[in-house]
């Protein structure tokens, strides 16, 4: 392990304590390491679409939309090379969230998500992507 120092404005450090003490972080190096981390397993760059990951894909969608739960069911069932298991949750009487964990290459993830959150009807998408290594 090496050690290193850096130079952080007065502010953005109290609100970075303010972050860790929040999140009950032990001290600060293990707040900059999962900060590194984190940045890094989002950067793009010409590997990643054939890494392998794990994603989480989050999504709200209206479920009196026409055929669409059938059209999300239908979306996992055409990918039966990517593994996945999902979480259901009613919101209220118009809107469900799901989480659905997908697991393949980088490229097949994204294909995956995008195809479910460009449904109609689903509102909103968010997919978080892990790499594994």
């Amino acid at each position: 392990m090496e050690r290193i120092t850096i130079t952080v404005e007065d502010d953005l450090l109290a609100e970075f304590d303010q972050y860790l003490s929040r999140r009950n972080y032990a001290n600060r190096s293990e707040g900059i390491r999962d900060a590194l981390r984190h940045m890094l397993s989002h950067a793009r760059d010409d590997n990643a679409d054939d890494q392998q990951c794990v994603g989480c894909l989050s999504y709200v969608y209206n479920h009196q939309e026409r055929a669409l739960s059938s059209k999300l069911v239908e979306k996992h069932h055409s990918h039966p090379d990517i593994p996945a298991a999902t979480l259901h949750l009613h919101i209220d009487a118009e809107h469900c969230m799901e989480a659905t964990i997908l697991k393949g290459s980088g490229r097949q993830v994204q294909s995956v998500a995008d195809e479910i959150m460009s449904q109609t009807g689903v509102e909103y998408g968010r997919l978080h992507i892990i790499p594994v290594k």
